[in-house]
């Protein structure tokens, strides 16, 4: 499984905020266990931290909040035979924390969450996809911008309507691999589970709060060191 982060910004550098999330990312990710040659930390500025090296793609801008520069620079590398076959790789934002180890067994092209009992829309915070996903995302821009509207809302459509045989080609995960602020204890319920997926800005002391009896204590510690407490 390779691990996927994508940031882009038309300052060419990382924010406050999400340098140090960056950073909390990988950090994370080594505690984990993570080869830094299997951590895909995609930008486009160039940037190096504890041997990650970021994949550089284009410029792309965020036009609105429903245009996100995730899906555009997914369909770049798929165009450019970044995606290996046989790969499972794991798309999470940057405030979307692994909480603990998981091995995903993905049978279908793709795997993605919904917001579970908040909302039964797909929330593009945490999905996995493999290289035989690229036409899946091709269409999710496509009807991002025939509709106006963003990722989640074009992937919904997607479903309603089974585009291309998505209903087919998709596994729908529990929350556990991407558990929001809202509902945290039902969604929990809904899983059966411990959460795999912390999906909070760490930043906001009231979301961290929501968090706190179920963070494990190496998470806690790389907050800390940030100055996150």
């Amino acid at each position: 499984m390779k691990n996927l982060l994508i940031y882009i910004n038309p300052s060419k550098q990382f924010s406050k905020e999400h340098d140090d999330l960056t950073k909390i990312q990988v950090d994370n990710s080594l505690e984990l266990g993570w080869d830094p040659k299997d951590i895909i930390l995609v930008t486009n500025f160039p940037y190096e931290y504890r041997g990650v090296k970021s994949v550089i793609v284009d410029d792309y801008e965020v036009f609105d909040q429903n245009r996100s520069t995730k899906i555009p620079a997914i369909n770049e590398l798929f165009k450019k035979g970044f995606f290996e076959d046989g790969i499972i790789y794991w798309f999470h934002d940057h405030d979307a924390f692994q909480l603990e180890l998981f091995d995903l067994a993905l049978k279908t092209d793709s795997a993605f969450t919904t917001h579970g009992a908040y909302s039964h829309v797909w929330n593009a915070g945490s999905f996995f996809f493999k290289e035989t996903a690229q036409d899946i995302f091709e269409d999710i821009w496509k009807y991002m911008t025939l509709r106006g509207t963003n990722e989640q809302n074009a992937l919904t459509y997607m479903w309603q309507n089974n585009i291309n045989n998505i209903n087919s080609r998709y596994t729908l995960l529990s929350p556990a691999y991407n558990l929001g602020i809202y509902k945290i204890e039902e969604n929990l319920k809904i899983a059966g589970t411990k959460a795999n997926v912390a999906h909070f800005h760490p930043h906001k002391r009231k979301h961290l709060a929501l968090y706190r009896n179920i963070l494990p204590e190496r998470l806690t510690i790389i907050f800390n060191k940030y100055g996150i407490k």
